[in-house]
């Protein structure tokens, strides 16, 4: 069975936490959830902006099982479709 087919009830109690290099990004501890793509929707929502791949782990705390999924970063809006060389290295655009 592949991660994202983790079976979730509404009823069920999750408990997620979005990490990046051992800083906490958005923290979810709640029910009324219907899938594992449901927690990752409202993990993006709630998220601060980071740059790189933060790890998700999810805990569903009725049925007991656990799992760890790497994410990657937000999409970032960009006003050219190169990144600017300012003469020594590359700069990405932050929107």
């Amino acid at each position: 069975m592949g991660n994202l087919e983790k079976k979730i009830s509404r009823n069920d109690k999750i408990f997620a936490t979005l990490t990046l290099n051992g800083t906490r990004l958005a923290n979810v501890d709640g029910q009324n959830f219907g899938s594992v793509t449901d927690v990752i929707r409202y993990v993006y929502s709630t998220s601060k902006r980071w740059v790189g791949i933060a790890i998700l782990s999810i805990r569903n705390y009725n049925q007991g099982w656990h799992i760890d999924l790497p994410l990657t970063s937000k999409t970032i809006n960009r006003s050219t479709t190169k990144p600017c060389h300012n003469g020594r290295q590359y700069v990405l655009p932050f929107a």
